[in-house]
């Protein structure tokens, strides 16, 4: 069995296609549907073509992207499923494809998937519906939403597309979105939950002041983590911030220690030897400021 095209869509609306590399939530330099170099045949197809790591600012386009994302699902996320779940009806399968893509094979082990075993479909999908639900260590509504729709898609068969194709809903989601650019100093209107033309005016001014992004006024995942990391460093988590936007792209991670950078990229620096780090960098570092973050 394959995921289906409705499959594929639903996965594919769930992801978000971004063309450049930018860091998710948890710090992972991220291109495509989701694509990162945690991913064997990503990694491998990406080191072909440009002979190295994946980086903050790189390019994909879409046809690359969607053939890419046939043949992960295909060779990589698929296999797992057929093997743990045999027998699975359409919907379920894809289902089951769409959280391997995003959590892992080894969601399959988890409750969830065992009590989809044993034929208890309404109870896996509650459980599904609770599972996967941080990234860096937080609660993100994007991933509740997700963990909801795939547990609707397991228990009803149903792929949601039409609301996964519709302009973004008036809600709680987009009060976020615009209480964050207001306090970034992009003015979205009225904090109201409505996506209207003053609150894609403000998403457009941010995506320019932070380049790389898309300015297309679109908050897709990769705004939408920039907004986060944003937010981060104007709280007071900023040292590490920057340390992982750094180390992200590619510039200076080959010159960390490992034991240094697992510190980091975990979010658990030992303060005195990331301040030493910084100092006998500092010229490094305020270059690459000055070219890359100019805005911050």
């Amino acid at each position: 069995m394959k995921v289906s095209d409705q499959g594929l869509a639903f996965l594919a609306a769930h992801e978000g296609y971004v063309s450049r590399g930018y860091l998710d939530p948890a710090g992972v330099v991220t291109i495509g549907y989701g694509f990162t170099m945690r991913s064997r045949i990503f990694a491998g197809w990406w080191r072909k073509r440009h002979g190295r790591g994946l980086a903050v600012g790189d390019r994909i386009s879409r046809d690359q992207a969607n053939k890419l994302l046939l043949t992960l699902l295909d060779e990589e996320y698929a296999p797992p499923v057929r093997q743990d779940l045999p027998g699975l009806p359409q919907t379920q399968f894809d289902a089951c494809v769409s959280v391997v893509y995003n959590l892992g094979s080894r969601a399959l082990s988890w409750r969830w998937a065992q009590q989809l075993k044993m034929g208890k479909v309404s109870e896996a999908a509650r459980l599904l519906a609770q599972t996967g639900l941080t990234a860096g260590g937080q609660r993100l509504k994007g991933l509740v939403k997700r963990r909801t729709a795939e547990a609707r898609l397991l228990e009803h068969g149903d792929y949601g597309l039409s609301a996964a194709a519709a302009p973004p809903a008036p809600g709680s989601d987009i009060m976020e979105l615009q209480r964050s650019l207001k306090m970034l100093g992009f003015d979205p209107g009225p904090i109201d939950g409505f996506f209207g033309a003053q609150t894609k005016a403000a998403v457009k001014d941010f995506q320019k002041a932070y380049p790389p992004l898309a300015v297309d006024g679109i908050p897709g995942p990769a705004t939408r983590s920039a907004l986060a990391r944003s937010i981060s460093l104007r709280n007071g988590t900023g040292l590490v911030g920057i340390l992982t936007l750094l180390t992200g792209s590619g510039l200076l991670l080959e010159d960390l220690s490992g034991a240094l950078a697992a510190l980091i990229l975990t979010g658990i620096p030992s303060l005195s030897a990331i301040l030493v780090w910084l100092w006998q960098r500092r010229g490094a570092i305020f270059l690459w400021l000055k070219e890359n973050l100019s805005s911050l």
